[in-house]
């Protein structure tokens, strides 16, 4: 079997690969309907566009977007995390209880 060096990063930080792999590549290609590109060329794109392409899931997506931060780059577009809606509701319950027991004559403090 032959080495994959594509697959290795060649920095030294192990999360950014330097060098795109095969399959993210080759989804890049065949969206762009070139056989080279640069990085330049898909920070330029929309996130949409790059998440949309045929071979190109929410993992690849993501070797892109790194192998762009190791370039320079910042894919445009990008969704913003969806809200925990555990935290939210945690924190709603919390807010009546509070009120709950002031209401009740309680004085509530803050923890030190």
């Amino acid at each position: 079997m032959s080495d994959l060096p594509d697959c290795k990063p060649a920095n030294a930080d192990d999360s950014r690969p330097a060098v795109l792999p095969m399959r993210q590549r080759n989804a890049l290609r065949l969206l762009l309907d070139k056989p080279e590109f640069s990085p330049a060329e898909i920070a330029a794109l929309d996130y949409r566009i790059i998440e949309r392409a045929p071979g190109v899931g929410r993992n690849s997506a993501a070797i892109i977007r790194a192998w762009l931060n190791s370039h320079g780059y910042e894919l445009a577009g990008q969704p913003k995390p969806a809200p925990n809606l555990r935290i939210e509701q945690r924190q709603r319950k919390l807010e009546r209880a509070i009120d709950y027991l002031r209401w009740h004559g309680y004085e509530v403090r803050r923890p030190r």
